[in-house]
């Protein structure tokens, strides 16, 4: 049990919810206890038994009129389902509230089909199914109209890290440009934003399967502390190419997750807000820090782009970066706005 709990994790227990309507001595007894122990955390308890108890409120005002966006079939005796499934209109007050109510990652319980991160921004949705997705800035993940009760797929475009609640009925799909994500329950991390060179499955714990698109059978099984990665090919055939040859098809290959000196996880640093570079070149970087911190980068030599570095961010701005990178070779660079126009030290 966690030493103290937010109001987004107390709304959805049904233990807490047990304990605000006095319905379950058990769980009464627990949350007395609990306020006890923790007399600092009586705020956050109060405000959400009140969040609780108005939920419920605007639920039985709206009886049967509830809109359901992502609904589950078959488990309305659970509460926790009706918060889920609630309508937008009686609940959009409370949800503003909660969603918005601090500068924090906001935690959101899905209630439409679609959702999308700006740059700099990051989002983390609780599913219907209670799997949880963090979702990485600029990216758009889609739920397919028929998740919680047809299936369980989505589609991705950008970045996610997936914690997938088990359901052997249903397994877990992520769509995205050229393959198949296919899981039971797991932890993963998926790349695959538009125009990028290259797209990653990391596989966290579990194991997931990749399915090239238009393939029956598995490409590849992943098991733990491994990466699938495809090279997509970016050059669009020109106008008069034969209409019987076919593009290349994309190049594939599996290996092991990346950890920097302080044997932390590359791939999935970014969830827990560190900026991780680990011998990359200038140009390979250049889209982290944009969508990052949602800015424009220009290089105005082509020396710039081939520097590599090996850093480590977490709470520095755009400006303390550049000028730590700088250390390590010494370029030029000007900040206008959102613009940064970076040079060779020796340019004339």
């Amino acid at each position: 049990m966690p030493d103290r709990y937010e109001i987004e994790q107390l709304v959805i227990n049904d233990s807490f919810i047990n304990y605000c309507f006095n319905r379950n001595p058990p769980d009464t007894t627990h949350w007395k206890n609990y306020l006890a122990e923790h007399p600092e955390e009586a705020a956050t308890i109060t405000e959400a038994r009140e969040l609780v108890l108005g939920i419920s409120l605007m639920l039985l005002e709206t009886k049967e009129e509830e809109t359901v966006v992502v609904p589950l079939h078959g488990r309305r005796k659970n509460l926790q389902t009706l918060f889920v499934a609630a309508s937008i209109a009686a609940v959009i007050a409370v949800t503003t509230f909660l969603f918005f109510r601090s500068e924090q990652p906001k935690t959101l319980i899905a209630q439409s089909y679609a959702f999308t991160t700006a740059l700099a921004e990051k989002r983390t949705i609780k599913l219907p199914d209670s799997s949880t997705v963090i979702l990485n800035a600029g990216s758009e993940l889609l739920l397919d109209k028929g998740f919680g009760h047809k299936n369980r797929t989505v589609s991705l475009k950008g970045e996610a890290l997936f914690e997938v609640q088990p359901d052997a009925q249903k397994p877990f799909t992520v769509g995205v440009e050229g393959y198949d994500v296919k899981v039971l329950g797991t932890v993963f991390n998926v790349k695959a934003y538009p125009g990028d060179k290259k797209s990653e499955t990391s596989l966290i714990s579990g194991k997931v399967e990749i399915y090239l698109k238009h393939t029956a059978s598995a490409y590849k099984t992943l098991s733990p502390k491994e990466k699938f990665v495809i090279v997509k090919d970016l050059e669009a055939l020109p106008a008069s190419t034969p209409a019987d040859l076919k593009p290349r098809a994309p190049a594939a290959t599996v290996m092991p997750l990346s950890y920097n000196r302080n044997q932390v996880n590359v791939e999935t640093a970014w969830s827990t807000n560190r900026l991780v570079f680990e011998n990359e070149t200038f140009s390979d970087i250049r889209q982290k820090l944009e969508r990052w911190f949602n800015v424009q980068i220009i290089f105005e030599d082509k020396i710039v782009e081939q520097y590599t570095f090996t850093a480590t961010f977490e709470k520095e701005d755009i400006n303390q970066v550049m000028k730590a990178l700088q250390a390590s070779y010494g370029f030029k660079y000007n900040i206008k706005g959102k613009e940064i126009k970076i040079s060779h030290q020796n340019r004339r």
